[in-house]
């Protein structure tokens, strides 16, 4: 039932297929304790394949760039015209890879950009991208069920911009002779590192849940609730209060600014009869 299918590799900007070394992770030997092993039926092991891309080395300008051709698959070539029409700005052909419900997870993003925003997304990428920026792969892991897996960073005219590193996965779904992407999960690299910090946040975090099981499983059901009697103190209590303030506030500098102008049209009319 198992199927293995091959690793992919591919090169910025152009993103030819390279052949790298094909790493096979297998799971770890397990000591017999004296009984058969068993395996919960239902859960066969699915084999995953790795390839270092070339680009995991720096740049395009670096030289310890390599790597080497592996034959193609229907799920490399669909990630490979993927990153190539984003870096050749194509929206045309990438509307092709991507399917009608096809729907994006960023991290950056509170909720899951439905279909309607997906190749908005996309179209916004490629414009903030300009001519210069492009897509570099680093690492590419292919698994079963068509599901593929991509390190990459950006880089500029060839050179590796900071803190721009992000993992992305894709799920394609068959349609008809093709595959399509139907779903993509997009780690972005964070610019702030809080280092060690992170661990203690964590525990105090950790902390605060165990302290208040109660306040925490409803926090962790439905977020938006807590923050729902804050929504409702504003709009009942401060909201009637500041759109007032706002307004006259707006309508004084108004008036201000036209007193200054009348007081400054005068002196000029004075200053203009004695000279």
């Amino acid at each position: 039932m198992n199927s293995t299918l091959p690793s992919i590799s591919f090169q910025s900007p152009c993103f030819k297929l390279q052949s790298a070394p094909r790493l096979r992770l297998r799971p770890p030997r397990r000591q017999e304790t004296g009984g058969a092993h068993t395996r919960k039926p239902g859960l066969p092991l699915k084999p995953v394949y790795a390839a270092l891309g070339p680009d995991r080395n720096g740049g395009l300008n670096n030289p310890d760039r390599r790597g080497a051709t592996l034959p193609s698959s229907p799920l490399s070539d669909v990630v490979q015209e993927f990153y190539s029409s984003l870096n050749e700005k194509n929206s045309k052909r990438l509307d092709k890879l991507i399917a009608p419900d096809c729907v994006i997870e960023d991290t950056a993003y509170y909720k899951p950009l439905d279909v309607k925003y997906t190749r908005i997304y996309f179209k916004r990428l490629m414009e903030s991208m300009g001519k210069n920026v492009k897509f570099a792969t680093d690492e590419v892991c292919q698994g079963a069920e068509h599901t593929a897996a991509v390190m990459w960073h950006l880089e500029w005219n060839g050179y590796t911009i900071p803190f721009t590193k992000g993992c992305s996965f894709y799920i394609c779904s068959e349609n008809g002779a093709v595959l399509l992407i139907r779903k993509v999960h997009i780690f972005d690299e964070s610019p702030l590192k809080p280092g060690k910090w992170a661990l203690e946040i964590l525990n105090i975090v950790t902390n605060l849940l165990n302290m208040f099981p109660k306040i925490a499983e409803g926090f962790l059901k439905d977020p938006e609730a807590v923050v729902q009697p804050f929504v409702k103190l504003y709009k009942f209590y401060v909201e009637p209060f500041i759109l007032p303030f706002l307004a006259y506030y707006t309508h004084f500098w108004t008036f201000v600014a036209r007193g200054l102008t009348v007081v400054l049209h005068i002196l000029y009319n004075l200053i203009k009869r004695l000279i």
